[in-house]
């Protein structure tokens, strides 16, 4: 239920006025009563509403004014839909709050004014000994680092180190008061970051290291006070919400921030820091191996044991729990993972679920006994069996967890328990895209995972996709263009699978510029059921792989996918194109990480390209920050522009409503409000916040010494202008006096920071590399050996050029293994050599026929004789093996004086299958035999060559 603290605790900090517990928690129950998910219908609110009336006493306008403080709470915090007239009333709010802050637009100006003159004098005599170092410090941070509520301060000061090195700064960890990050545990605090700017930061150092005790937040207010009211300042004492507006006012007017960013640095519940990152460029010897390999279901009749006599599913991970019960019994081995079935999953994913609590330990405790995690995993015969089809498909896996949930008995908390099996299966890279936002308490402030990847992190994994020799090469083209999509283009897991051919465009004399349209099909709809348009701008490295999908779907219908071979499910589109992207984020990056966080890094870069051009940045102002010219590339700004160029319409950026920007930028993603975009993608302010203030600027030689820490009037600083400086060493000494030093704090940094690894990152990518990676790993030749490559070099240099359709090439593929392609056995090859090797041969085309211009097809032709071992090979290639899609024509060849013989009838019942054509000739002379003729959809142009060199090796290596 909703809390009363939580609520007054989120407009303390807003500083505005919150009606009384008893209404507030009047309000509060109606609600509960009411919603059980994070909305609130219009019926719902006026029920609510007609609850109000029936109260006959002034007391109707307190729960008035209760309901809007509860709602506003919920729509900002929890992330609720509310119906249209209440979001605008709480859109509205947010009015009000700026015109207060308005109030004191001419005390920030004296602030200010006030600030620079305490500064200079402080910078001058660092070591005065004034008795309010706390205010001080206190100012400092309300105007270098955020105008946080005076209660934020109070924890960051009580704080043991809040203070971290991240991404090349020094930043500043703000805790939150309630959880709001998913990774959020005992060991690791929900918090956000800021940076921390170098003068800040001694401050707030040698604070620390002379704290004796934390201070209260009266002690801080009562500091703030003090000092502010005297000299150079002389404003009046006020409460701690007011001297935060004054503070905002100043933010709001001399570094130029907008209204809704100035909220998003002001409240810390609005932003999520990242986590620093685990990241190895090279991926685990496992991923490698199993990367696009086909996923093998054990065979129905034989299901590797996942199935007992009794005929009811075989749960493998009970034998893990067995195993660790007698863990002591040396002789023992581990069971191992049971295989993927297609008409249920479970068994694996529990199996795995049970393994990841053995190995890793619980919530809680490290080790976990056997009959703990047999007690965690004990809803298991309650569920219903999940499909693997099922589980490629966001909104099939949603319906079957909800489903199951609402099965489980709370009471013995075996829902609790499938929770946790839930987060487990969130974690697999086959069911990432499972939201467990369904699950938690609609009251609770909504999780946020943060995470990011940067340009050149995504280039590597582009290139760990191509590189591989697994798989085809249109598996590794669709698996890469995939990521590209999602992370250039911002795109849901779900959106990317259906996006079609006829939804993606270049944009005419713009090699790198594509146009998206995200739109209802017939395979699923948009999250907001609205179509949108995005445009997207890539390095010319990345948008040919682009360009090479298009190219190959010229003559494919508008309708038909985008990143699929013509007919192919949604289902195997997502185990085979995005599935290795998960694979490849999660071996280089760790199980958290998920397809869906491309979406995050590329709302991010949008974001940054969008606030380069509002500020009017360089491309290297974040270059220390993010360690990535391919980044910067990225930010410069003719991306930025061409980024924008829909909205912009050949206009400069100064002649539009920059006001606008996030409402664009939100459009783009397919967010109705701005809120949703900076909550749950855009992840601390670390990269924001420095984009307000100038990248370089001067510093007196007091200042220097001070950020530098070196004695007051110390010489020392000479030395240390002449290494940054190479031209200050040429100065003569009069000229040294007056120089003006004038540095970026990056390069300040590096005198006093941690020494930075390497970059594990390659930088730079010749726009040709990726296309010759993708193609060095292409089979040159259609077959080698017993294997046919029927996706190989020349198969995709005769897709580019029109030789070879999409439709034609998916038609073979459909036929001919598919994913596993065609691999024949050596039985298989053996039942070849008895049907005496396979011809190929052109089909003939009747004078009569409609279409005398279509292309020849290609026929199977046997010659063999008619007896019990031909029956056997026949059945095994074309009942069972890979020629039974093909239709046949079976002429039995029969002397006229056998005309006595069973063979006809042994080729019509036996031989023949339904949709099969039987014929009989009868000769004068010669032997009896049987040809046999399979029809096929093949391009003669294009198959008869290589298919006849395939099965006339194959015929040498048997023999």
């Amino acid at each position: 239920m909703l809390s009363y603290s939580t609520i007054q605790r989120h407009h303390e900090d807003l500083g505005l006025a919150i009606e009384n517990r008893t209404d507030i928690e009047w309000i509060c129950l109606h609600i509960d009563k009411c919603a059980q998910q994070r909305q609130l219908s219009e019926v719902n609110l006026k029920q609510i509403n007609y609850a109000i009336s029936n109260i006959p006493t002034g007391r109707q306008r307190r729960l008035k004014r209760a309901r809007d403080q509860v709602l506003q709470y919920l729509y900002d915090v929890c992330d609720w839909t509310l119906p249209p007239k209440q979001e605008t009333r709480c859109q509205d709010s947010a009015l009000k709050w700026m015109r207060e802050i308005q109030v004191f637009n001419g005390n920030a100006g004296t602030l200010l004014r006030g600030y620079h003159q305490q500064r200079q004098r402080f910078i001058a005599n660092p070591n005065s000994g004034s008795k309010s170092e706390l205010a001080w410090l206190l100012i400092v941070l309300y105007i270098d680092v955020a105008p946080l509520p005076l209660s934020y301060w109070q924890a960051v000061l009580s704080s043991a180190d809040p203070i971290e090195f991240f991404e090349g700064q020094y930043t500043l960890k703000v805790p939150h008061p309630t959880p709001i990050a998913a990774f959020a545990n005992d060991a690791q605090p929900s918090f956000t970051r800021l940076p921390l700017p170098l003068f800040a930061y001694q401050l707030l150092q040698q604070y620390m290291l002379q704290q004796t005790q934390p201070p209260t937040k009266n002690a801080l207010l009562k500091a703030l006070n003090t000092m502010l009211s005297a000299q150079p300042y002389y404003l009046a004492p006020r409460s701690a919400a007011k001297w935060q507006r004054t503070f905002q006012s100043l933010w709001h007017h001399h570094y130029q921030v907008p209204a809704e960013l100035l909220r998003d640095i002001s409240d810390p519940q609005r932003h999520v820091a990242t986590l620093p990152e685990h990241f190895s460029p090279t991926l685990p010897l496992a991923i490698k191996k199993s990367l696009y390999q086909p996923i093998v279901f054990a065979r129905q009749e034989n299901q590797d044991g996942i199935k007992s006599n009794s005929g009811k599913p075989y749960w493998q991970h009970k034998e893990l729990i067995k195993y660790y019960r007698r863990k002591k019994n040396a002789s023992a081995t581990v069971p191992l993972a049971p295989s993927w079935t297609q008409d249920n999953i479970l068994p694996k994913l529990l199996f795995h679920f049970c393994e990841s609590l053995f190995i890793e330990g619980g919530i809680k405790r490290d080790n976990l006994p056997a009959d703990t995690v047999d007690r965690y995993s004990n809803f298991y015969k309650n569920l219903a069996p999940l499909s693997y089809q099922a589980a490629c498909e966001p909104e099939k896996l949603a319906q079957w967890a909800q489903q199951a949930f609402e099965t489980l008995d709370e009471k013995d908390s075996q829902a609790w328990h499938f929770y946790q099996f839930l987060r487990s299966v969130s974690q697999q890279p086959l069911t990432d895209h499972l939201d467990l936002s369904q699950f938690e308490k609609p009251s609770l402030p909504a999780r946020v995972d943060p995470f990011r990847l940067s340009v050149s992190q995504l280039h590597l994994v582009i290139e760990h996709l191509l590189s591989t020799s697994n798989g085809h090469a249109l598996q590794r083209l669709f698996s890469s263009v995939a990521a590209l999509l999602g992370f250039y283009g911002a795109l849901r897991r779900g959106e990317v699978l259906r996006l079609r051919v006829g939804d993606i465009r270049q944009v005419v004399n713009q090699n790198n510029h594509f146009q998206l349209t995200i739109t209802r099909t017939n395979e699923g709809r948009t999250k907001n059921r609205q179509t949108r348009h995005v445009y997207i701008v890539m390095p010319e490295v990345a948008a040919k792989l682009v360009r090479i999908v298009i190219k190959i779907h010229a003559e494919s219908d508008h309708a038909q996918p985008l990143l699929a071979l013509c007919g192919e499910s949604i289902a195997s589109r997502a185990s085979h194109y995005l599935y290795p992207v998960t694979q490849v984020l999660k071996g280089m990056f760790g199980p958290h990480v998920r397809f869906h966080h491309l979406r995050h890094s590329g709302i991010e870069l949008t974001y940054l390209q969008g606030l380069h051009l509002a500020y009017e940045r360089e491309d290297n102002h974040l270059a220390t920050l993010l360690d990535d010219k391919a980044m910067q590339t990225m930010l410069n700004k003719q991306n930025c522009l061409a980024r924008f160029s829909f909205w912009l319409e050949g206009r400069d950026f100064s002649d539009i409503n920059d006001s606008l920007l996030f409402d664009v930028i939100s459009a783009q993603f397919g967010h109705a409000h701005y809120a949703t975009t900076r909550r749950h993608y855009l992840h601390g302010l670390e990269r924001i916040i420095p984009l307000f203030k100038p990248h370089k600027r001067h510093y007196s030689r007091d200042e220097l010494r001070f950020l530098l820490d070196m004695p007051t009037g110390s010489n020392d600083i000479s030395r240390v202008l002449a290494e940054l400086s190479p031209q200050y060493a040429a100065l003569p000494e009069q000229a040294k006096k007056c120089y003006r030093p004038y540095y970026s704090e990056a390069e300040l940094l590096n005198k006093i920071a941690p020494k930075q690894p390497v970059s594990k990152l390659k930088q730079q990518w010749d726009e040709n590399e990726w296309l010759k990676i993708w193609t060095a790993n292409a089979p040159r030749q259609w077959h080698n050996g017993q294997v046919f490559h029927l996706i190989n070099g020349q198969a995709m240099r005769k897709l580019t050029t029109g030789e070879l359709t999409m439709r034609s090439l998916s038609q073979a593929w459909m036929l001919l293994g598919q994913h596993q392609g065609l691999v024949l056995d050596k039985k298989q090859c053996t039942a070849m050599k008895h049907l005496g090797g396979a011809t190929i041969a052109e089909a003939f085309i009747s004078e009569n026929s409609a279409r005398p211009d279509e292309p020849g097809k290609l026929d199977i032709v046997f010659n063999c004789p008619c007896n019990q071992q031909t029956l056997k090979a026949f059945q095994s290639l074309c009942h069972q093996g890979f020629l039974k899609s093909f239709n046949a024509k079976l002429t039995l060849v029969q002397n006229r004086k056998s005309l006595n013989s069973h063979k006809l009838e042994l080729v019509k019942s036996h031989f023949a299958r339904k949709q099969d054509t039987v014929l009989h000739d009868v000769i004068p002379v010669g032997d009896t035999s049987l040809n046999i003729t399979l029809h096929t959809p093949f391009s003669a142009a294009i198959f008869k060559r290589p298919l006849a060199q395939y099965f006339a090796d194959l015929l040498t290596t048997t023999t």
